[in-house]
């Protein structure tokens, strides 16, 4: 018996999506920009039998809590919404509908970068390409048609400011594709890497200036292996889970470092680039400053920031709670950090950090309690966070464990 996607979630994309005069992304007026990211949703598994259909309508409550408790601009889905390994029949189109419903429920857009599992069995991410774009909040795109080996989630997106001038934007984003699954090479191609390097100097070129940007990449990079090996993550420094050996880009294909030097070198020398963020090792959601050689890179990170996200889905491994990375923006200290934090399914926020020029020299110390900031504390505050020196983040929905940095 195949029990196969929930017929209940399974909804055609013209009813579940709104029609939009603007799919612009923008910075709100009070300056700030939001983003969520969910890793590893991991949508299919378990199929054939009934546990299949409710892991996968527990990682919809996920997504749906995460984001009903944040006030985001954009989603980012990075990487391994579905697991191909656990599918049986060619429906895998009909698990994307399930994995865009909650965020489809809330009004919200979003980006995607495609992860391993993604293209696999039945799993396409040419197929779940064009599922997406029967939805008018799907900005996922392919920039690079025609190059079946450079994968296929590989474009940008510009973020502009609240005003409506559309000049020149206030960030980049830049979605990566490092492929895996059936096609053996689990990392961005050469062949990205040179698109990336050439349009991001045309962009420069174009409006004069280096613009801020994030990346989105499901496998991380081997700095992020480099780093867990030497120095080492230290709790204090670097806070976060880190439960599990990075699977670096490279490591599926042949179990060797190198292979993703090209994509390495190109971030670390792309000016403005202020962190990247990826998925794949489902017990790990810790960030560092990338600045030293290795053994592989023979050029240092330039201080860009690394981060993992935290692992979202029921399905695939794991026993860590689920939830979210958030990731916050403000205008007028866009040059020199990003604040993110954690959000689990149950509102709690283990772990905030502000990635900042000191970020790695930093110390966080959880405190042992919980702060519950009821709404009606901030009345006229809206839902955005409001940042309190000394503290982090707090903010009208928020239930915190704060970490404080000294």
């Amino acid at each position: 018996m195949i029990f196969g996607p929930l017929s209940w979630k399974h909804r055609p994309p013209h009813a579940l999506s709104q029609p939009s005069d603007n799919q612009v992304l923008r910075f709100l007026q009070d300056g700030t920009f939001q983003i969520t990211v969910f890793s590893d949703l991991h949508f299919a598994e378990d199929e054939d039998s009934i546990k299949g259909p409710m892991k996968d309508a527990r990682t919809a409550e996920v997504v749906k809590k995460v984001l009903e408790r944040g006030s985001s601009q954009l989603v980012v889905l990075n990487g391994d919404l579905i697991s191909g390994y656990g599918t049986r029949a060619d429906n895998v189109t009909l698990y994307l509908d399930q994995v865009v419903a909650p965020i489809l429920d809330l009004g919200l857009p979003w980006a995607t970068t495609y992860g391993n599992h993604d293209n696999q069995a039945y799993s396409r991410s040419a197929d779940l390409l064009r599922r997406e774009q029967d939805y008018k909040n799907s900005l996922t795109q392919n920039m690079i048609p025609g190059n079946s080996q450079a994968g296929v989630s590989n474009y940008f997106l510009p973020v502009y400011s609240a005003s409506g001038n559309e000049d020149v934007p206030e960030v980049i984003l830049w979605f990566f594709d490092s492929r895996g699954g059936d096609e053996p090479h689990d990392w961005v191609d050469d062949s990205v890497v040179n698109w990336f390097k050439e349009t991001n100097a045309n962009l420069t070129q174009q409006y004069q200036k280096t613009i801020p940007s994030l990346a989105f990449f499901h496998i991380p990079i081997t700095a992020t292996y480099d780093f867990q090996t030497s120095p080492g993550v230290n709790p204090s420094k670097e806070p976060g889970i880190d439960g599990e050996k990075v699977w670096w880009q490279g490591r599926g294909f042949d179990d060797q470092t190198g292979h993703d030097v090209s994509f390495m070198t190109a971030l670390s020398n792309t000016d403005g680039l202020l962190a990247t963020f990826s998925g794949h090792d489902h017990d790990n959601d810790w960030c560092f400053k990338w600045k030293s050689t290795t053994a592989n890179q023979a050029s240092a990170g330039d201080g860009v920031n690394v981060c993992y996200g935290r692992h979202t889905g029921y399905g695939g491994y794991g026993n860590l709670a689920r939830g979210g990375r958030q990731i916050l923006l403000r205008q007028e200290t866009l040059t020199k950090e990003v604040i993110t934090w954690i959000r689990l399914e149950d509102g709690l926020v283990p772990e905030n950090v502000t990635l900042n020029a000191t970020y790695g020299q930093d110390e966080y110390h959880p405190l042992q309690q919980h702060i519950e900031l009821k709404r009606s504390e901030f009345e006229g505050a809206g839902n955005s966070l409001q940042i309190v020196p000394g503290l982090g983040l707090t903010g009208a929905r928020d239930i915190l464990s704060l970490q404080v940095p000294t």
